[in-house]
């Protein structure tokens, strides 16, 4: 067989002959590269991505050379996402081709080397060091990514982090913060940091204004009320903060993906609660979620103590995911509608039931008759938990 018949072999309906051509394919070694990556620059191959990608990280350090290669060398298109994707999947075998590739004028490279090495877990110390620099890139999509490099690393990069807020180098110091406060928020912020944090959310809070919500997992709170102060006192929120509105948000999204460490509370810590929007309070956080299993109940009850005062509250989720909605209705202290819809293998419309159990106050209200509470998704999307907030983040 040719060598691109042995390629185009990777994509036999046959698993035997699959595998056969894998192995032949590998073995041709620098001989196979060009076909097998041209393969996968052509989006009608018949050979699936998958497929093709699996074969070039077998091959090692050699197809690595050949990806990136191909890489400088590619228009613009779908062939360099393709490319790019096994460009970052070669794992540490690759660490001295990932940390030069940090050195390269090419931002979308140097951006997909920080992707690669942030992969790692059993090289922290070494990936963070090599990371940190781009920290203070000169381009700020990289300079997100190296951020997002080292939330996952966790609290064994909190010293370094640390270290370059002191003695720099001062491109990275910015990046180094945002990266601490991802990790840990103020337990491992220094106290002259967070003053200063303090100081800039005063300077933009005079000149904000309100942005939209936008998380991948959305859920709020809405009081017909600008009374915020009230709203926090009904619900028992602590500790507030004044921070701009985007910055808020940010929070919400952050928490809507389940913390940023090993902490399952993480999710649940914080609100942002709005100034008065058009007559209206939100408060915006993974802690409003009214379908939840682990929060539905405290929910359901804050709604109906919120509508006891202000005449109406309501309690939604959405997923940006397509993973479905939910809503909360509650007017003079009574649930009056409840409604979620969550697409799995079986698609669910999920109603309240009828009138069937008395609030405290004896008026009749909802009793969720079929309602199936969504869980909180565990599969790096959430975590479960059931704790109050204790840092909520309200405008101030």
């Amino acid at each position: 067989m040719t060598t691109l018949e042995l390629v185009l072999a990777l994509g036999a309906d046959d698993l035997t002959e699959r595998d056969a051509a894998a192995t032949a394919v590998a073995e041709l070694g620098a001989e196979a590269l060009p076909v097998l990556i041209g393969q996968l620059q052509e989006p009608a191959s018949p050979v699936s991505e998958p497929v093709m990608l699996a074969v070039l990280h077998r091959m090692g350090t050699e197809a690595f050379e050949a990806v990136l290669c191909a890489l400088q060398t590619s228009a613009p298109g779908e062939a360099p996402h393709r490319l790019l994707r096994a460009f970052a999947g070669f794992g540490a075998a690759a660490l001295h081709g990932y940390v030069d590739a940090l050195l390269l004028d090419d931002s979308t490279l140097r951006r997909a080397a920080v992707t690669a090495i942030s992969r790692w877990s059993s090289h922290v110390p070494a990936a963070a060091r090599h990371v940190l620099p781009l920290l203070g890139d000169r381009d700020a999509k990289v300079r997100q990514a190296a951020v997002q490099a080292f939330s996952p690393w966790g609290t064994a990069v909190v010293p370094l982090l640390q270290a370059v807020r002191v003695d720099g180098p001062g491109a990275a110091r910015a990046g180094a913060l945002e990266a601490l406060a991802e990790i840990g928020g103020e337990a491992v912020i220094s106290a002259r940091d967070i003053a200063a944090l303090e100081r800039l959310a005063r300077i933009e809070i005079a000149g904000d204004a309100p942005v939209p919500l936008s998380c991948c997992f959305l859920s709020w709170i809405a009081v017909p009320t600008g009374d915020q102060a009230g709203v926090m006192e009904m619900l028992g929120l602590s500790q507030p903060r004044p921070v701009p509105f985007a910055v808020g948000v940010y929070a919400a999204d952050i928490d809507s993906h389940g913390g940023l460490d090993a902490d399952p509370l993480d999710v649940y810590r914080r609100v942002f609660v709005t100034p008065e929007l058009a007559g209206w309070t939100l408060v915006v956080g993974s802690w409003c979620d009214p379908s939840a299993t682990e929060r539905q109940n405290e929910v359901l009850e804050a709604c109906e103590r919120l509508s006891t005062r202000f005449g109406r509250a309501q309690a939604y989720w959405w997923s940006a995911s397509q993973d479905g909605s939910a809503i909360l209705i509650a007017e003079d202290g009574v649930v009056v509608r409840r409604f979620g819809y969550f697409p799995d293998e079986d698609v669910q419309h999920l109603e309240l039931g009828g009138l069937s159990r008395a609030s405290s106050s004896g008026a009749p209200r909802w009793q969720p008759t079929g309602w199936t509470p969504r869980k909180t998704p565990t599969n790096g999307c959430g975590n479960s938990s059931t704790s109050r907030p204790t840092w909520p983040a309200p405008w101030g």
